[in-house]
C-alpha cells in the first residue's frame, strides 16, 4: 500500500480492491472508496479537492499521500487519417524520451471491404514502457531500448485523459504502444483488472488486446487470470533463422514454442489467438517465406486469425514497405487454408504514429 514519500503515487496505480483497503487502514468506512472511484473514472476531475463527495479533512490526508495525474500531456499530434498520437512525459521523472499513446478512428481491417459503411468507434493504442527491451529490427521503439517501467496509473491516465480530450473512453483498448506489456507484467495485470473492474471502467474483457512479442511463459500466466481478453503474438516469420534475425526473442520462444502454446490454449467459444505478421518487403513476403507460414498455420488454422500489417517506414529502420498487390496475395493464400486473415491499415502514419513508429525521439529536441 502506496506510504506518504517525497515521489507521492497516484491514486490510478491503486484497484478498487486496493483503494477499499487503504481507507480500511486509515479508519475510514469502505465505501469512500466507491465516491473516490467516481472522481477518477466516471466523471474524472483534475484536483483532489474536488472530490466534493468527502469531507473537507479526508481531501487533506489524501493529497499529502496522493496525486492523480500521472503523466503529462505534453502535445497532439493529428494524422491526416483521423489518427491523434499524444505526447506525454512522467510527472515523477524527467524522462529523455516521450510516451506516445495513439487515438484512432475504427474501420474495417480488410481492405477488401473498406468501402463499407461503419458506426464511429475508436480504439486507443496505449504504451507500458518507455521504450522497450525485446529489440525488434523493424521497430522503432527498440531503438530506445528500455528506459523504464511504466506504473500501473501510468498505462490507466493514458485511458482516463481520452474522457478529457474526446468526451468519452474509446471502444477498445490496444496494448500495441510502445513495450513488451509482459515485461511489466504486474502493472499491466492491475491496468486490466481497473479496466474491466464494474466499479472503474467496467470494461468488457472482449474490448482489450494484449499484444506481446511472444513472452510466452508470462502469456500463459496472464491468459490464466484473464482468459477472455484477447491475445495477438507478434509472429512475423515462420522459420526459426529469419525470425531469430527479426525478433531476438525467438531464440528463447521459437516457432515450436509458440505452435505448442496456440494448441495447448483453453480458448472460449469463437475465440481465437491473433497472429501479428509485419510484411517486409522482400524480406518475409517472398514464395519461400509465405510456403513456410502455410505450413505452420495449417495445423491449427481454426484456432487463429492473422492480422497483415503492411511495413510502416521510420528513419534509421532499413526495411521496405511491401507491394499491396502482394499483401492481398499473401492474404488469398492463407485464405485458401482456412485462417481469418485480415489486413491492418497504417493508421497515423503521416504523424510517426502508425504500428511500429513509436519511439518518442521527436520529442527529445530542444523545442520541445
Amino acid at each position: 500500500m502506496p506510504e506518504l514519500a517525497t515521489e507521492k503515487s497516484s491514486l490510478y496505480d491503486l484497484t478498487p480492491p486496493e483503494l477499499e483497503s487503504f481507507f480500511l487502514s486509515i479508519g475510514e468506512p469502505k465505501y469512500r472508496s466507491s465516491q473516490v472511484l467516481d472522481f477518477l473514472y466516471r466523471v474524472p476531475v483534475d484536483s483532489i479537492e474536488k472530490f466534493t463527495t468527502l469531507p473537507l479533512s479526508l481531501r487533506g490526508k489524501l493529497a499529502k499521500v496522493f496525486t492523480l495525474a500521472p503523466i503529462a500531456l505534453r502535445a497532439t499530434l493529428e494524422a491526416k487519417d483521423g489518427a491523434v498520437k499524444h505526447v506525454y512525459e512522467l510527472t515523477t521523472k524527467a524522462p529523455d524520451a516521450a510516451l506516445e499513446s495513439v487515438w484512432m478512428p475504427s474501420e474495417p481491417a480488410d481492405l477488401a471491404s473498406s468501402d463499407k459503411p461503419t458506426q464511429p468507434r475508436y480504439s486507443l493504442c496505449v504504451s507500458t514502457q518507455l521504450g522497450c527491451a525485446e529489440g525488434c529490427k523493424f521497430c522503432a521503439t527498440a531503438s530506445l531500448g528500455l528506459r523504464r517501467q511504466l506504473t500501473t496509473g501510468q498505462i490507466i491516465y493514458q485511458i482516463v485523459h481520452c474522457r478529457t480530450l474526446y468526451g468519452n473512453y474509446p471502444d477498445t483498448v490496444l496494448f500495441m504502444g510502445m513495450g513488451e506489456p509482459m515485461q511489466n507484467f504486474q502493472a499491466v495485470c492491475a491496468a486490466v483488472e481497473i479496466l474491466t473492474h464494474k466499479d472503474a471502467l467496467g470494461f468488457s474483457p472482449t474490448r482489450i488486446v494484449i499484444s506481446t512479442a511472444g513472452e510466452l511463459d508470462k502469456l500463459e500466466e496472464f491468459h490464466t487470470r484473464f482468459p477472455k481478453v484477447r491475445i495477438a503474438i507478434s509472429l512475423n516469420a515462420a522459420t526459426d533463422e529469419l525470425r531469430s534475425t527479426l525478433m531476438p526473442i525467438n531464440k528463447r520462444f521459437n516457432l515450436k514454442a509458440i505452435a505448442s502454446f496456440v494448441r495447448s490454449m483453453r480458448l472460449e467459444k469463437r475465440q481465437k489467438i491473433t497472429f501479428e505478421y509485419v510484411v517486409l518487403g522482400g524480406v518475409n513476403d517472398t514464395p519461400e517465406q509465405i510456403r513456410a507460414l502455410v505450413n505452420f498455420l495449417k495445423p491449427f488454422s481454426r484456432r487463429i486469425k492473422v492480422n497483415l500489417i503492411p511495413f510502416n517506414p521510420s528513419v534509421g529502420i532499413n526495411f521496405q514497405t511491401p507491394s499491396k498487390e502482394n499483401v492481398l496475395k499473401i492474404q488469398e493464400t492463407l485464405r485458401n487454408i482456412g485462417v481469418m486473415t485480415f489486413i491492418r491499415r497504417p493508421r497515423g502514419a503521416s504523424a510517426s504514429a502508425a504500428c511500429g513508429q513509436l519511439a518518442g525521439k521527436f520529442w527529445t529536441s530542444p523545442n520541445f
